[in-house]
């Protein structure tokens, strides 16, 4: 084994980042590895793994583009690498966007969406306060989006610090959220093509916004969720804010994550993930509540005794628009990762276990057409996840890693 081997086992498997101190915290599962495969019908293994950088540099986002095909994965430092994700699984390194020079401020990542229907568009968000364009063919900055004041708005002054953003169905619009800001909490609009300014609305939110999600196919239809707890429904076509919001709804909790989800009738349903780890999804129209599912229900159901341990990463779309809620532990640096099915109102059902998971995951993207899975998390790990047909759980996937270079790019 070369000395370089070593580093990165000693990086992988010794000393990764975690969310929690785990050193008093003990956690095994409900059932014994026999009950195990009988519950979670689906085995999932890695198909294969990049480490994208031998530092202590996190993924906090993933994005892909329309067809599945290519992968970003924003990292804390605020450096993004790009992925062509082959049709068997396989990541190829395509390139990065370099980390963003002389930020005054300690900035991570808030988001990476690709734009449009192709692959080469990126719109790479900021917490400082800036969205900015790439067009990955010649690995330059197109645009920046960020906040101009204006003298003559209600609120001119907002915030230097973003924390979440979304482009809408059709490409035309970024909406970024804000941190609260004496007082006022801001959702700021920018047109792509015309790379200017639209306005925001300013009263529909007390405190930061932590979560922007356009509908997936009407580009006008925008939900909002933010830690005072409420998710608000927006008609983006009024550009009064007043007539644009459509609906309030009340979590009673802190929101963390929104997604649009489809029932069987059609109906838009909005899922919200909280900071306490729980899940609650509400039908879109009228706000009726779909399904609530506690911390504790959802440790019992991926078979786990210790609900402190407990961390809910995502909620997925299946392709008969049924939904999936991948879940793990941070114990033992992340090792536990699982999905439920949400059956109903009450009832979640084992799906899927996946084993060999080598980091806290912090973001997921599912593919329903392929059944596959990316992950990305605390060890600065992306894991393309395929089912094993013949049910048994390999360590197939070969781990490959990234080495920075220390050459500044100009863009």
């Amino acid at each position: 084994m070369t000395d370089f081997d070593k580093y990165l086992e000693e990086a992988v498997t010794k000393d990764l980042p975690s969310s929690e101190d785990e050193a008093d915290i003990k956690d095994e599962d409900t059932c014994s590895v026999q009950e195990l495969a009988a519950k979670f019908r689906l085995q999932y293994r890695p198909q294969d793994e990049s480490v994208v950088s031998l530092k202590r540099d996190y993924v906090l986002s993933l994005g892909a583009d329309h067809r599945f095909t290519r992968i970003a994965a924003g990292l804390s430092s605020t450096a993004v690498h790009i992925y062509d994700l082959e049709t068997a699984g396989g990541l190829k390194t395509l390139q990065d966007v370099p980390a963003k020079e002389n930020t005054e401020t300690s900035a991570t990542i808030c988001g990476v969406q690709f734009l449009d229907e192709g692959s080469d568009a990126l719109l790479v968000g900021t917490t400082d306060g800036m969205v900015r364009l790439f067009d990955l063919r010649t690995s330059g900055e197109q645009a920046r989006f960020e906040y101009k004041s204006d003298p003559e708005a209600q609120f001119p002054q907002v915030p230097k610090s973003l924390t979440c953003f979304d482009r809408n169905a059709n490409s035309r619009i970024i909406c970024c959220g804000t941190e609260q800001y004496i007082g006022s909490v801001h959702l700021l609009f920018f047109d792509v093509r015309e790379r200017k300014q639209l306005g925001g609305f300013y009263e529909s939110h007390q405190d930061d916004v932590t979560s922007v999600r356009f509908h997936d196919r009407n580009p006008d239809m925008l939900c909002t969720g933010g830690t005072d707890g409420l998710i608000n429904l927006f008609d983006i076509k009024q550009t009064d804010e007043d007539e644009a919001l459509q609906n309030t709804i009340n979590t009673e909790s802190s929101v963390h994550r929104l997604n649009w989800h489809r029932n069987v009738y059609d109906k838009d349903i909005i899922s919200c993930i909280t900071h306490t780890n729980d899940f609650k999804s509400y039908e879109c129209e009228e706000g009726d509540e779909v399904a609530s599912f506690e911390r504790s229900d959802i440790t019992e159901a991926i078979r786990r005794k210790n609900a402190g341990n407990f961390n809910l990463v995502n909620a997925h779309n299946l392709e008969d628009n049924g939904v999936f809620l991948l879940a793990g532990t941070n114990y033992n640096r992340g090792e536990i990762l699982r999905s439920v099915s949400v059956l109903s109102k009450e009832k979640l059902e084992p799906l899927a276990n996946f084993a060999g998971n080598k980091q806290i995951v912090r973001d997921s993207l599912f593919d329903a057409k392929r059944q596959l899975l990316v992950t990305g998390g605390e060890s600065g790990i992306v894991s393309v996840w395929t089912q094993d047909a013949t049910g048994n759980v390999s360590n197939s996937g070969k781990l490959k890693t990234k080495i920075k270079s220390h050459k500044k790019t100009p863009y």
